[in-house]
């Protein structure tokens, strides 16, 4: 999710394969971090009152945020709504390599979300149309590990010794949908939306991989550093359709459909090489400049929401996405391991309730979502899954605040060997004055 999503969010497969290329690696070394996992396979969360009820969304919005998440949720809006949020993430990650431990951590405080509505004066019904800004993609990244393993050191002959491995792994990104949209009460019981995304994002990335011979099996080589820097910029652009039907007083269905899209990446990717031997230290180095197109697949979204009283309402939203029919247009480099069948179709599943508390001008909310891996590169453990919390305050009729907390975590693990343990937590607040 945009808050709380983390999926060691790399862009490794669209533009880096961080395998050493020296003639002094044999071609089974490998390197642990990154993966080659593409951070736009996980389904965003929007809207802090849909965060706290687990993420849903699809029948419950009925704010500016469901821009995002079921645009027809906008014809709901009797005022014309400015609304701002901000985000705290932190992401700890430990593991192990070869019997090594590792453990990091990554916090960041971002602005999350910037959003407007405007209700059109109407006869009957209801006509929104609206605008935002929403953080779609976290491309934010630490980390670090130190271990062991044996290396082959090509010399006159292969020589296999013990050496130290040490990699650094450090990104600083973010992915935006600047969305324009709107709804209408197409009848007294349906009303239908659109929106349009343009996908918008760049990120810094630096990969440092050192190698020492600590066994001295080498006469002649002592070490090797591998270091790469890539920029990323990325766009896209996408069509949501929604709608909401009120099958009854008590019930409310919504459906969700987001169209294809086209990411395109250009990256610059800057890479050097130091050999140290005993006859001195020898660097090289390569600049690149490539273009990658990624075609992700249609979702296809469905919710319910039940109100059986004025001061509860309980949700559930399911959502699919086949990511086996990921595509892509352009290979970076002609060896990337990365393929479609990387990639499994997913559902994700949220529930949550959200109560009024008599008197006061209070709603407190609790859910609980699952959210598969797509990527498969690595066994699945434990699948992602996040249980969260929130609150919502009316500050005279015309603001109102929203807090929400999620704590997800999943374990995944290799057979190099390879473990690691993903757990994500994230507060967010919102503010929306209506008018």
């Amino acid at each position: 999710m945009t808050c709380t999503q983390r999926v060691r969010s790399h862009l490794t497969a669209a533009c880096l394969l961080i395998v050493l290329s020296s003639s002094l690696a044999s071609a089974g070394d490998f390197a642990v971090a990154p993966l080659n996992e593409l951070p736009f396979t996980s389904r965003a969360f929007h809207g802090a009152r849909a965060v706290g009820m687990g993420g849903v969304a699809l029948a419950v919005a009925d704010d500016a945020s469901a821009l995002l998440t079921n645009p027809a949720g906008l014809a709901r809006l009797r005022r014309v709504e400015v609304a701002a949020g901000l985000t705290r993430r932190t992401d700890d990650h430990s593991g192990s390599v070869l019997g090594d431990g590792f453990d990091t951590s990554l916090s960041m405080t971002e602005l999350s979300a910037l959003r407007f509505a405007y209700p059109f004066p109407t006869c009957r019904g209801s006509v929104v149309f609206a605008l935002a800004a929403e953080r779609v993609g976290d491309l934010n990244d630490d980390f670090y590990a130190e271990y062991e393993d044996d290396f082959n050191w090509s010399e006159a002959a292969p020589l296999i010794g013990r050496s130290e491995h040490t990699e650094d792994l450090r990104a600083q990104g973010d992915l935006y949908a600047w969305v324009i949209g709107g709804a209408f009460d197409a009848s007294e019981r349906l009303s239908l939306g659109a929106s349009l995304s343009f996908w918008s994002g760049s990120m810094d990335h630096r990969f440092e991989k050192r190698v020492e011979d600590t066994s001295d099996v080498s006469a002649d080589y002592e070490s090797y550093t591998m270091r790469r820097d890539a920029e990323f910029d990325m766009s896209g652009l996408r069509l949501s359709l929604g709608a909401l039907y009120y099958a009854s007083d008590l019930v409310t269905v919504g459906l969700l459909v987001d169209s294809p899209m086209t990411l395109a990446i250009d990256a610059t990717i800057d890479t050097i090489e130091i050999h140290r031997k005993a006859s001195g230290t020898f660097t090289t180095e390569e600049i690149g400049y490539y273009t990658d197109d990624y075609n992700v697949p249609f979702t296809f979204a469905a919710g319910v929401a039940i109100q059986p009283t004025d001061l509860l309402v309980i949700g559930a939203d399911v959502a699919f996405t086949d990511w086996a029919e990921l595509e892509r247009d352009l290979q970076l480099f002609a060896d990337d391991p990365v393929r479609r069948d990387d990639y499994v179709a997913t559902t994700d599943v949220r529930v949550g309730a959200e109560l009024t508390l008599p008197s006061w001008p209070i709603r407190i909310r609790a859910g609980y979502a699952t959210s598969p891996i797509a990527y498969r590169g690595l066994e699945i453990d434990s699948d992602r899954a996040y249980f969260t919390l929130g609150a919502g305050f009316l500050v005279d009729t015309v603001l109102a605040i929203d807090v929400a907390w999620a704590k997800g975590a999943f374990e995944r693990s290799a057979a190099l060997p390879y473990e690691e343990s993903v757990d994500d937590t994230a507060v967010l607040i919102e503010a929306a004055y209506r008018f």
